[in-house]
């Protein structure tokens, strides 16, 4: 699956950047070949003014590097500032008859070509256009002579500009292939990082749906069990088959809070809103979360102290979420800290912050865990999974984060671990 849509990734990069680069080069070429024809017809129509008007009586032979020598002042004017004519443009006379009575000095042609090539412009249909002669294109532009006593053509030979717009075009043709085999090795890359974070996701899902089966499979088998016990004997009262109804009842509870967390998480992967927020007391929240902890903590002969700031009442957030977040707090550091241990929980807040501390004096976390102990299901050892479904600690970090804020952890084993939460109140 993943090797197919890397593929379609790769092919569909390539394809779009392929086919901007034709539409780019294509530009080019045509933006070229525009301007190249419209430079030429602008000196033929500078040209033809000059020779109707007789400031120009005739096209001397030129070629590369020839410089005109200066006219005499006597003589007719130069021609206009402007795009000059180059030794490939020439013109002739005809008479109406169709003979040619005058050919300019620059004319490069043979008698018979020269004559085929106005006889084709002067039978032609439009004033201006294109020839092609021998292998050759002309452009010529034709108009009756100010006496009307014939006609003048004016030539260009486009040799130059064709070879020059076919320089352009293989040059786009070898760039283009490079283009090509360039975008097909870049998408093929952005391709295999595109993948990284959807085999990421894809592997997660996998997870939580193997890790959910999981866990809702075991309470389901000890319900299934205590079933059977119940049934060996029907004739029993349901007074004398009470363990095996408090045993059901005490796993349809914790399957009940298992299957909340799973539809928790599974409305914040959908961007669904799970948080009902309004201004509450964090301080009063906090106290009454802790009050609720303090009898599981004397069972085990655990010092749970608390200690608060001065927090104004204007903290906004969901009073229930919150209270939710403390809870896994306190409920982890109490089921991993030993008897005889401490456990501290501190509220304290900046100017634009309100930080929530609770650090113990348990068994601590190894550092190669720390970075994933906020995944969902993940359990450090079987040793430490004390009936905990891993979730906790990922709901803490949903419902946080849900408020603008941040949770970390700092652990030494052996030393303890402290949780900070950090909110955006101040």
């Amino acid at each position: 699956m993943f090797q197919k849509l890397r593929l379609k990734l790769t092919l569909i990069n390539a394809l779009i950047i392929v086919t901007l680069f034709l539409v780019l080069a294509a530009g080019a070429y045509y933006f070229a070949q525009f301007n190249i024809n419209r430079r030429t017809v602008f000196i033929a129509q500078n040209m033809m003014t000059d020779i109707q008007s007789g400031l120009l009586n005739d096209l001397p032979l030129r070629g590369p590097g020839f410089s005109s020598p200066p006219k005499p002042p006597s003589g007719p004017p130069p021609l206009l500032p402007g795009p000059q004519p180059g030794h490939t443009f020439f013109f002739v006379k005809m008479s109406p008859s169709g003979s040619i009575t005058f050919q300019s000095s620059s004319q490069p042609l043979p008698a018979d070509a020269l004559n085929a090539l106005s006889q084709s412009a002067l039978q032609s249909d439009s004033p201006q256009g294109t020839i092609e002669l021998e292998e050759s294109d002309y452009f010529y532009w034709k108009s009756p002579l100010n006496d009307a006593n014939g006609t003048l053509i004016l030539f260009h030979d486009l040799s130059s500009e064709q070879t020059m717009l076919r320089i352009l075009l293989t040059a786009l043709t070898v760039v283009g292939v490079l283009c090509a085999l360039l975008s097909f090795g870049a998408s093929f890359f952005m391709a295999n990082r595109a993948m990284i974070p959807i085999k990421k996701a894809w592997q997660q899902q996998k997870d939580f749906l193997s890790d959910a089966s999981h866990e809702l499979r075991t309470p389901l088998a000890v319900i299934q069990a205590n079933l059977d016990m119940i049934q060996t004997s029907p004739d029993e009262t349901v007074a004398s088959q009470s363990k095996w109804l408090d045993n059901i009842q005490q796993v349809s509870v914790s399957m009940a809070k298992l299957v909340d967390s799973l539809l928790f998480l599974a409305r914040t992967d959908a961007q669904q809103p799970t948080l009902n927020k309004q201004v509450f007391s964090f301080s009063s929240a906090l106290l009454q979360t802790v009050t609720q902890f303090e009898p599981a903590a004397a069972a085990k002969a655990l010092s749970l102290e608390t200690s608060t700031m001065p927090i104004p009442s204007g903290s906004y957030g969901d009073e229930a979420r919150i209270k939710q977040v403390v809870a896994i707090l306190l409920d982890n550091a109490i089921r991993h800290t030993p008897a005889g241990g401490k456990i501290t929980v501190f509220l304290s807040q900046s100017d634009t912050k309100t930080y929530l501390t609770i650090a113990d004096t348990g068994e601590g976390i190894e550092k190669k865990h720390l970075d994933k102990i906020f995944n969902r299901f993940y359990q450090i050892d079987a040793s430490r999974n004390t009936g905990s479904s891993g979730l906790g600690l990922a709901i803490a970090k949903s419902i946080v984060e849900g408020h603008g804020g941040s949770i970390t952890v700092d652990s030494t084993p052996g030393a303890g671990t402290t949780f900070t939460v950090e909110f955006p109140w101040g």
